[in-house]
């Protein structure tokens, strides 16, 4: 893919209809020349780099100088090989253009001058190369992006190699523009560097920034570069995007005649159990759960016949007890981290204390007259008489000396620890640095969630089908841990409502949780309703359960 962009960038700037066959003689022989070798080689550890990225699995950075410290080493490297693929991009582009472009010296009055064309289309390839970087790879890691439609490998490549060659000649005008502003402000500087560095001379008609704005053609070769570049860096990271998220089928029942031995596992040996399991690869993580959900929302029974096989010898429901104990685990281990994560809020904190403090309710109060009036009519007596105010007070006794000072230096540790606290926010700079967010724990698991998203609304999915399709009723034996999980996800992602997730009114992630959690509740209790009572036995969860049955929930 590389080799036909350049080809074709290089082909369309110098095209040449009177000589033809020298046109495509010169671009043949900068094909196969020694800096496009040099371009990829850069561009497999460019693509080296990307794929490990992928792979890894995503941290948590409690704060920005902890994140500073941990991915530093990485993202030096990352910019690197973008100033290293720019600059060689640059290098084999200007090795077909004019004779006034393509040298980096050239005679001038009997002695050696800078040329500064060379010198604006080399800083052009570096910026674009710092440019990507900085958009793309500085505050955010590669990550595939799952299609919310799929289709085939074919047209998503094709739909992505055009809007690519499309989009890059508009995303690199603007870059183009601001070099070509600093260029105008430090070129002088930088050339005059140089040429002192390397002995040479400069000429001062070649220094202006008139001389570079009229020039149409060094502007016109700047944006084809800089559109190339930046076309190829973005090339690469969808390609990755593509064929990592293209379905796989994973077996749900591993064939018995396979042996178990020491050789490599392909997709076709790896159970959808075992893929789910794979919490060090997380793109195999989520193609398992991606097939979770499609086995749910298929219409054909194909997709979930091997969930309701049992096992031959024994009759057990190996396959699915497997499954749905492989889900409850990822599901309950998000419940404990976003539970864990959602303690240190401040405005739950007074939420909570404000519960505990609620008043008694009207419908509380008015059971207890009912109760009050029951009992007087039929002579009923409380068997704990109520409490009698007592008239003789007493002292409290004192506490014991060393309780005493015990209680006083830990009240003192506590007011200076929440004095030093409060201190350290002022410092807006100090806990920008160095401080958490409030939130900004949750909104990491939940930035993570498209796999509890899936594994959701796969599991309702499938309980719905297995009214009709499980014969052996291997799914509803498992229904009403399903349910409890899915209500105690809603019960903890409800508990975020009206809370800025560091820094932020609306998470999206949250907002896409909860619809799926409240969409595989309508689902379960759409087809289960009449049987709500005989599953659940808190009544609690009962009730919530019959709002979404009579599509009540809000």
């Amino acid at each position: 893919m590389q080799y036909l962009l350049l080809s074709v960038f290089l082909l369309f700037v110098n095209f040449n209809a009177l000589h033809p066959m020298r046109w495509l003689r010169e671009t043949f022989n900068l094909m196969f020349s020694f800096y496009v070798w040099l371009v990829m080689i850069a561009v497999l550890i460019y693509g080296i780099l990307l794929g490990k990225s992928h792979l890894a699995v995503k941290r948590h950075y409690p704060s920005r100088f902890v994140w500073l410290v941990k991915t530093f080493p990485r993202k030096l490297t990352f910019l690197g090989i973008h100033i290293v693929m720019g600059f060689l991009t640059a290098c084999a582009y200007t090795k077909f253009l004019h004779e006034d472009y393509r040298s980096f010296s050239y005679e001038c009055y009997g002695h050696n001058c800078l040329n500064p064309y060379y010198m604006f289309l080399m800083g052009i390839g570096i910026s674009s190369g710092c440019y990507h970087f900085c958009k793309e790879n500085l505050k955010q890691e590669p990550e595939a992006e799952f299609p919310i439609i799929q289709e085939s490998l074919f047209i998503r490549l094709r739909s992505l190699l055009y809007s690519t060659l499309y989009t890059s000649l508009f995303k690199s005008f603007m870059p183009c523009l601001y070099y070509t502003f600093g260029y105008w402000l430090l070129g002088r500087y930088t050339n005059e560097c140089f040429a002192s560095l390397f002995g040479m001379d400069l000429e001062e008609d070649y220094l202006s920034f008139l001389s570079i704005v009229i020039n149409l053609h060094l502007l016109f070769y700047a944006w084809m570069l800089s559109s190339q570049i930046l076309g190829n860096m973005h090339l690469m990271q969808k390609l990755f995007s593509i064929l990592l998220t293209q379905e796989i089928e994973f077996v749900v029942e591993q064939n018995q005649l396979t042996c178990i031995s020491a050789e490599i596992k392909t997709e076709k040996d790896i159970t959808l159990v075992e893929a789910l399991a794979a919490t060090q690869i997380p793109i195999i993580q989520k193609l398992a759960a991606l097939q979770v959900q499609t086995m749910g929302n298929s219409s054909s029974i194909s997709k979930r016949s091997a969930i309701y096989n049992l096992s031959i010898p024994g009759g057990h429901c190996k396959n699915w007890n497997q499954l749905f104990a492989q889900c409850l685990v990822i599901i309950n281990e998000f419940i404990e981290e976003l539970t864990q994560s959602i303690r240190n809020i401040s405005t739950l904190k007074s939420a909570d204390l404000l519960c505990k403090t609620s008043p008694t309710t009207a419908t509380e109060a008015a059971e207890k007259i009912l109760l009050r009036q029951y009992n007087a009519i039929y002579g009923i007596r409380r068997m704990v008489p109520d409490a009698v105010p007592d008239l003789h007070l007493t002292c409290p006794k004192p506490l014991p000396t060393a309780q005493r000072i015990n209680a006083y230096f830990s009240n003192l540790y506590k007011q200076f620890q929440t004095a030093l606290y409060a201190a350290f926010r002022r410092i807006t700079g100090l806990f920008y640095m160095f401080g958490e967010p409030e939130g900004a724990r949750a909104a990491f698991l939940l930035s993570n969630s498209q796999i509890i998203v899936w594994i959701s609304q796969g599991l309702a999915g499938i309980c719905e089908f297995s009214f009709k399709e499980d014969q052996y009723g291997v799914i509803q034996a498992a229904l009403p841990q399903v349910i409890n999980a899915l209500l105690k996800l809603k019960q903890e992602s409800d508990k975020l409502n009206n809370v800025n997730l560091n820094g932020k009114k609306w998470d999206q992630n949250l907002i896409a949780l909860k619809n799926a959690l409240k969409s595989s509740l309508y689902r379960i209790t759409t087809v289960y309703g009449e049987y709500l009572p005989d599953i659940i036995e808190d009544p609690q969860n009962l009730r919530i359960l019959y709002n979404f049955k009579n599509y009540q929930d809000t």
